[in-house]
């Protein structure tokens, strides 16, 4: 065998290749030296912390939401504890095996169960995984009493929040679901864990950031996998959120529920002097209860599809013309304008025409001659078309300011809407028009382009409870920590007060007619009552461009009806209680919502606040109301100036 002779020009190009890949070889142990002594010696001991937070781990422990609580205590808002069922892969031998002897003990299907257990399966088996939710504390204890049967099935506990009162405080508490990414981005990372669950609506909505609690946890080893080997320390206790104790009174929410049975619309009740809301309720209402835990799809539907709308809360949301109630408003801006005194007369004969457009009065055939309070009595139409028509439509825009209308209220919740009192800029810029004077006429008596909520509605009925003292509508009384410490008192609140510059003797004038409305052959005679002085007013708010008259009534479509209004105060003489009434389609205030108002007075009065024994109906005798009203501003308790501002 012959050998190919080498050249040596070969040779050296063998020799340099070899030598460059003695060199690359090299160079690689060096650089692998240098890293192995960097991370080693250089950087060993930061890399060694890493490799320790690696292995152990700080497992975070939910804190349970705080309670919301009526005035007296009782419990809107709570958190039960939830059983669920849930196996460990790792732990059983034979996870169909458990599944079927569990599905055995329960009496729950083996196939669903299995079938989420599937679904839920990932890398590692030691991971706990949910076969069932929230079963009860029956199958809890049979899967407790089995667990020898069960291997790798155990029970965990987890609190769901729970509404006792359900539809009776819906409104108002709200209701609660999962995070969305929004706000879990502005949670602090100690609330994290516990705030996977927030509200979502109401006080729940609001009050979230205090009602959510702080994380507690523990630390644990763990291995390369994240398994649990040990706890390393003694766990950090979560520290539940505060709890809220709201101004509502359970009882009347209650009471207000029962008479509005079969009816839609709001019912509120406020304590004129502090803007305490005692009761705020909406028809429909539904069952907050239904969102714990993810609602169902058919309960969705049922809830925001269909023209009732369950979840919208009118007291706040809804927007109506105020109707006849806003009389009071235009008289007072009447009297101190000048245009108008106490004697001034206008002559109704069931009719105002200006040209050959014609608006009726609420009484066909007429009233007279008839002063404001007369006006105020019989609920004229045709005194106030012709005292708004003087007034013009910038003096009752501005005097519907004064009084809060077209303006929130700023109670504590989310979605309040303004109403609108329009002007001729509104029109101009909305609607591309001018404003006509004959616009003007319907506004002053509550109708056209007018809208008010009946938060602010009652509002507006307090400040003249109040004599001109305009005082902010509060939900909130107390916020008080886990510990039982005081974090927020009732005098803490911020409350937003401010006096109106309007002449004492004009609330004389319009409470004087309120007083009759109810108790001297008004329009709401409905409401007078036995045991307490009531000074009232009624509103029918029109739902179409003109008025139904009571023959009409059951020939006309009933989603066409006017909404039937009543507002309040009692008593007439010392305001403690103040409350709105309204009923969609109710047609007559008088005749629908002025009863229900009553009742609701006369209720809170006997069984929530019962008068001073002092304190008789035989002060109703008509010829001498406005005396009495007088004398009893006159020596109204101190209390009731201590909310004025200095």
């Amino acid at each position: 065998m012959k050998y190919a002779q080498v050249s040596s020009e070969e040779f050296q190009l063998f020799r340099q290749r070899m030598l460059l890949m003695l060199a690359v070889v090299l160079l690689g142990i060096t650089l692998l030296t240098a890293r192995l002594w960097y991370l080693q010696l250089a950087r060993g001991d930061y890399y060694g912390e890493v490799a320790q937070g690696n292995r152990i781990r700080v497992v975070p422990q939910e804190a349970p939401r705080g309670i919301i609580y009526d005035r007296t205590g009782k419990i809107l808002a709570f958190n039960r504890p939830a059983f669920n069922i849930q196996v460990i892969p790792e732990d059983t031998p034979d996870l169909e095996a458990s599944i079927r002897n569990l599905a055995r003990v329960t009496g729950f299907s083996f196939e669903q169960m299995l079938a989420a257990a599937q679904a839920s399966r990932s890398g590692y088996r030691f991971k706990p995984i949910t076969l069932l939710s929230d079963v009860g504390r029956k199958t809890a204890d049979l899967v407790e009493t089995y667990q020898e049967d069960l291997p790798g099935i155990s029970v965990a506990v987890e609190a769901k929040r729970l509404y006792p009162a359900a539809y009776l405080s819906s409104h108002v508490v709200g209701y609660v679901g999962e995070i969305d990414e929004d706000l879990l981005e502005r949670l602090p990372l100690s609330k994290l864990r516990s705030g996977r669950i927030v509200g979502h609506a109401g006080v729940e909505r609001v009050q979230n950031v205090q009602l959510i609690g702080t994380d507690g946890g523990r630390q644990v080893e763990v291995d390369h996998v994240g398994r649990e080997l040990r706890v390393l320390s003694e766990p950090v206790d979560p520290v539940p959120g505060n709890d809220i104790y709201l101004t509502i009174d359970l009882r009347l929410q209650r009471f207000i529920t029962n008479k509005m049975t079969g009816k839609t619309g709001a019912v509120i009740v406020m304590k004129p002097r502090t803007g305490e809301i005692l009761a705020m309720a909406s028809f429909p209402d539904y069952d907050p209860n239904l969102f714990v835990g993810g609602i169902q799809g058919k309960d969705w539907e049922e809830l925001t599809q269909g023209a009732s709308k369950p979840l919208f809360n009118k007291a706040i949301h809804g927007q109506y013309p105020p109707g006849s109630t806003f009389k009071m408003m235009m008289a007072m801006a009447g009297l101190d304008q000048g245009i108008i005194d106490e004697n001034t007369t206008y002559f109704c004969p069931g009719y105002y025409r200006i040209k050959r457009k014609v608006w009726y009065c609420n009484n066909r055939g007429g009233h007279g001659n008839v002063n404001v309070v007369e006006a105020i009595q019989k609920s004229c139409n045709v005194f106030f078309y012709q005292l708004g028509m003087e007034l013009g439509l910038d003096n009752i825009q501005d005097y519907a300011g004064r009084f809060g209308f077209g303006a929130r209220t700023g109670v504590e919740l989310d979605g309040e809407k303004a109403g609108l009192v329009p002007s001729r800029e509104w029109k101009e810029r909305v609607l591309g028009e001018r404003w006509y004077d004959g616009e003007t006429i319907p506004v002053a008596i509550g109708q056209g382009f007018l809208s008010v909520t009946p938060i602010q509605l009652l509002n507006y009925v307090n400040t003249i409870a109040n004599r001109g003292l305009w005082v902010q509508p509060t939900l909130l009384r107390r916020i008080v920590a886990p510990d039982g410490d005081l974090v927020t008192s009732e005098a803490d609140l911020p409350r937003n007060t401010h006096l109106l510059s309007l002449p004492a003797n004009l609330f004389d004038v319009v409470q004087e007619g309120m007083v009759r409305v109810v108790n001297d052959q008004g329009t709401g005679r409905s409401a007078r009552s036995r045991k307490v002085l009531i000074a009232g007013k009624t509103g029918s708010a029109q739902v179409v461009g003109r008025s139904i008259s009571r023959s009409e009534e059951d020939d006309v479509d009933e989603k066409l009806l006017p909404h039937s209004l009543f507002a309040a105060f009692a008593p007439a003489d010392n305001p403690q209680i103040s409350v709105m009434v309204i009923v969609e389609h109710g047609v007559s205030g008088g005749r629908i919502a002025a009863p229900i108002a009553k009742s609701i007075i006369e209720y809170y009065f006997q069984e929530v606040e019962p008068l001073p024994p002092q304190y008789t109906a035989d002060r109703q005798a008509g010829a001498t109301f406005r005396e009495q009203l007088r004398q009893a501003f006159a020596s109204m308790p101190e209390e009731s100036e201590a909310v004025r501002p200095q």
